[in-house]
């Protein structure tokens, strides 16, 4: 089932760089992005009350709710579509994927995960990965400095949320919490939105650019989330921030597939190493049994003094 969630996550965020390209012929950057996510909130909205579900989330349960939602659902998003912007969609998708090297030290700081030698090898392989990826020849992209910056802070701020996420314990289906963060991110994106000039100067969308922002809202936003949430909920913060590395093959292959983007030997090699981290994390976990390290975050008493 894990797999298969994964693949979930795989091929939603690693289709949705590409199609955010193509989505930003025809929308500025913060209305696409509200747009998106308010979509699949509503989508999650109507999940949740055609199976009868509460939206009801613990009292104890806000603040973490609050903090991974602005993380993950408010500076992530910004941060990488101004990436897909300002560089190109395949290279965003690798710069942002240096995600996992945050979710596994933050998972060691806050939640006491092991960093073992699987995830060591794992997190270097993906650093290399970053830097064969950004030692290219960038100089015919919009501002690939600027862009490569912005998506690095926003990898930041995913890794930061996803340790915001395993250690919220709530008892709430993941549908109703993967809603509340996407509405919870709405709020500062919707004043962004409604108080600044539009960041791009796009043309009027057409069809692609309609379908492209379809498919964002409901299987980026509503379905990947969802999957995601359940795939932090099995496994340590750090393993499922190492496993989402093949998004980034998805989407520079689809970058060059949809996008129509330039791959280089630099490209492949950056691949071929995050598959080399992919292969790391899942022969630990094959090795070890899926049982082996508790996959229920802390409860609240016991983490009560934690940052």
């Amino acid at each position: 089932m894990a797999f298969l969630l994964l693949c979930v996550v795989w091929l939603s965020w690693g289709l949705s760089y590409p199609l955010a390209a193509i989505a930003l012929r025809g929308f500025d950057v913060l209305t696409l992005r509200c747009a998106v996510q308010l979509l699949g909130a509503l989508v999650l909205l109507l999940e949740a009350g055609l199976s009868g579900r509460s939206l009801a989330i613990e009292h104890a349960g806000w603040r973490d709710l609050a903090i991974s939602g602005l993380l993950n659902m408010a500076a992530f998003p910004i941060g990488m579509t101004l990436g897909v912007y300002l560089m190109s969609p395949g290279r965003t998708s690798v710069l942002a994927y240096t995600m996992p090297i945050w979710a596994t030290l933050f998972g060691r700081l806050m939640l006491g995960e092991a960093l073992t030698a699987h995830r060591l090898i794992a997190l270097a392989l993906g650093l290399g990965a970053v830097i064969v990826m950004v030692s290219q020849d960038l100089s015919g992209l919009r501002d690939a400095p600027l862009g490569a910056a912005l998506t690095l802070l926003a990898a930041f701020s995913f890794g930061l949320g996803t340790v915001y996420l395993k250690r919220g314990g709530w008892s709430a289906d993941g549908s109703v919490v993967t809603f509340w963060q996407l509405l919870i991110g709405l709020v500062p994106m919707g004043l962004l939105w409604a108080l600044s000039p539009p960041w791009s100067e796009p043309g009027p969308p057409g069809p692609a650019q309609w379908a492209a922002l379809v498919f964002i809202g409901v299987m980026a936003n509503a379905a990947a989330n969802f999957a995601w949430f359940r795939v932090v909920r099995l496994f340590p913060a750090g393993i499922s921030g190492i496993g989402a590395l093949a998004v980034p093959c998805v989407g520079v292959a689809s970058s060059a597939w949809l996008a129509q983007e330039r791959l280089t030997m630099q490209d492949g090699v950056a691949m071929a190493m995050i598959a080399a981290a992919l292969l790391c994390v899942f022969a630990e976990q094959f090795g070890r049994g899926a049982q082996t390290e508790p996959i229920t975050a802390p409860s609240r008493s016991s983490r009560r003094g934690t940052g």
